[in-house]
């Protein structure tokens, strides 16, 4: 009885020191276990959390450039639309009128009002056309040889200028014009000169009187009078009205008594 009592502490010791550790390791085991699976789950859903995360920042900022490009996109198109609209407004005609206009200088004329257009032309000092309209970026419209044309204000008046002949009878005279001061004569001594060579020549430098001899524009006698001013003086019309500026001052005085005279005597 007491040995087998003995065996049963024995085996009952034998099971505490053997038996009772290896259930503790399962136990541990199972429980480090299920704390690594926990431990991989969180990761795992902290991995699946960072990663919508950066798939929606992603998407936000694509879309934030997207928004962007289209911003700049169309914030750069409405300017150059709203540029190109004041452009076309200030370009329209203000004042339709219907009048004529004469250059204060030589100027261009050109395809549209502004200066990044291209001139077609020039018109001359003095210079005669037709104004049709105002814009309201101040340049006239205006016609010649029945096309539309462009010239800025500032160049353009309607007062009528002392010279209005065209083609060379009216450079002519514009360049007689611009000798007055030269004698001391002031410029509205250019009437009374165009009517005296009017009737003498009608400004033709080949004018000739059979008769007489007389030539050239102020109708010099002889004609070889000239040849002091240029030896191009029996066909250049500058030559012959340079003699005959000097001429009129010498003998006359000025123009207007020049002219004066010839209604008198219908010679000068």
């Amino acid at each position: 009885m007491e040995a087998v009592l003995q065996g049963n502490v024995a085996v009952k010791n034998y099971n505490s020191k053997h038996f009772r550790p290896e259930i503790k390791r399962g136990l541990s085991r199972a429980v480090l276990k299920n704390i690594v699976a926990i431990e991989m789950i969180i990761a795992a859903v902290l991995c699946c959390i960072l990663f919508v995360t950066c798939w929606n920042r992603l998407i936000t900022m694509r879309q934030e450039a997207v928004i962007t490009s289209f911003t700049e996109y169309n914030t750069q198109n409405f300017a150059t639309m709203a540029g190109q609209s004041i452009k076309v407004a200030e370009e329209s005609i203000k004042t339709k009128v219907d009048e004529s206009v004469w250059a204060t200088q030589g100027v261009y004329f050109r395809t549209g009002p502004g200066t990044e257009y291209k001139p077609a032309g020039t018109l001359d000092k003095y210079q005669g056309v037709n104004r049709i309209g105002i814009t309201y970026n101040k340049w006239s419209q205006i016609v010649i040889d029945d096309e539309e044309y462009y010239v800025y204000n500032d160049y353009l008046t309607d007062e009528q200028p002392l010279v209005t002949a065209t083609g060379a009878k009216g450079d002519y005279q514009r360049y007689a014009l611009s000798l007055m001061s030269e004698f001391g004569w002031a410029d509205s001594e250019i009437l009374p000169l165009i009517s005296l060579w009017n009737r003498e020549s009608g400004w033709n430098p080949a004018a000739h009187n059979g008769s007489s001899g007389a030539h050239g524009i102020p109708q010099a006698l002889p004609a070889s009078k000239m040849a002091a001013y240029g030896s191009d003086y029996y066909t250049n019309g500058k030559t012959q009205i340079r003699w005959g500026l000097n001429y009129i001052a010498g003998r006359y005085g000025s123009p207007s008594n020049a002219w004066a005279h010839f209604r008198s005597h219908n010679w000068y």
